[in-house]
């Protein structure tokens, strides 16, 4: 029910995405207890161009309320809303090198979403017992007895550098596209208030896009796997992994001249050795699309929600705008 529900909702969906036609929605799982860590987010195969900057502000907002006790005892509360807001910067310094920069700045609150949530699930017949369990617009992070948050909090996250070289050479013409793609992280933000982990991170990965396999039908495939290596870390010390596999695909779909839908998928490995699994494998499902504006501008804007896993956000809102110079 849920997965049609969101194979139906990309096709209603509007979104946009920095780096025009074929780019997946630049997300990731926003659990606060993952978001302290580099995880990169989906970025397509193709590369920006020389002498071109691509600048764009991601808000991105998902909301959770869960409570659990794993049968070796560990417990975990998670209830509360985390927004991040983003700029994204990708400069094309040589024809066969990108790099670029993020800077965000993440809120942990109560928020505003569990009325929401309610009733988009009521209007869906999806369960309400446990956003039901816990008072409306509340924030509490426990992990084994051990408070992580019990107010709001909000500040500078951890700054994050990136580069990109592509694998198949050509123009944005081509119908296939492959790019390497690797992200440092700097422990700038705060770990006492889970604005960063305070190690740092690097990752290494693959993104690919396709405009060939499904061009017949309008719609362009992309994909994107690598792996994340967290350097130490001041957050949940004890029970940190020091690697992490992650990946994705998406499906984009060329409604209208100036309209892209997409379905996207992203996932990664658990980055702690635990059995709680709200810290454990995250499947996280992007509904959306594209709007090209007047200018060269791009809106981007859609829905995430969990699939199977715990490890990921009940629900989540982003709005991007994006902009090439």
């Amino acid at each position: 029910m849920r997965f049609a529900f969101f194979c139906l909702a990309s096709l209603l969906g509007v979104a946009a995405a920095l780096g025009g036609k074929g780019a997946p929605a630049y997300l990731a799982n926003q659990n606060p207890f993952a978001l302290v860590y580099a995880l990169p987010k989906a970025e397509s195969g193709f590369i920006t161009q020389k002498g071109k900057l691509d600048a764009a502000f991601l808000y991105y907002v998902s909301n959770n309320a869960y409570s659990d006790e794993a049968p070796n005892g560990e417990t975990m509360v998670w209830d509360g809303e985390t927004a991040t807001y983003t700029l994204k910067l990708r400069y094309g310094l040589f024809e066969r090198l990108e790099v670029g920069m993020d800077v965000h700045y993440v809120q942990h609150s109560g928020g505003y979403l569990d009325s929401v949530i309610r009733n988009f699930h009521d209007l869906f017949g999806f369960p309400n017992g446990r956003q039901e369990q816990f008072d409306k617009d509340q924030i509490e992070y426990t992990v084994n007895g051990k408070n992580y948050m019990n107010g709001s909090h909000h500040g500078m996250g951890d700054l994050r550098f990136t580069a990109g070289v592509p694998l198949i050479l050509g123009s944005e013409n081509e119908r296939r596209h492959l790019a390497a793609r690797s992200v440092l992280k700097l422990p700038t933000g705060d770990p006492d208030y889970l604005l960063g982990s305070g190690g740092t991170d690097i990752s290494a990965g693959l993104s690919y896009s396709d405009f060939e396999l499904l061009g017949f039908m309008n719609m362009v495939v992309s994909a994107n796997f690598g792996i994340l290596y967290m350097g130490d870390s001041d957050v949940l010390a004890e029970m940190h992994n020091k690697t992490a596999g992650f990946g994705g695909a998406a499906v984009n779909w060329q409604a209208l001249k100036w309209l892209e839908l997409k379905l996207q998928m992203d996932l990664h490995s658990a980055m702690y050795d635990t059995e709680l699994i709200q810290l454990g494998t995250s499947l996280q499902v992007v509904a959306g699309g594209t709007i090209q504006l007047p200018g060269d501008v791009f809106l981007d804007l859609g829905i995430t929600e969990q699939l199977t896993t715990d490890a990921t956000p009940d629900y989540g809102m982003y709005l991007m705008v994006g902009y090439q110079f």
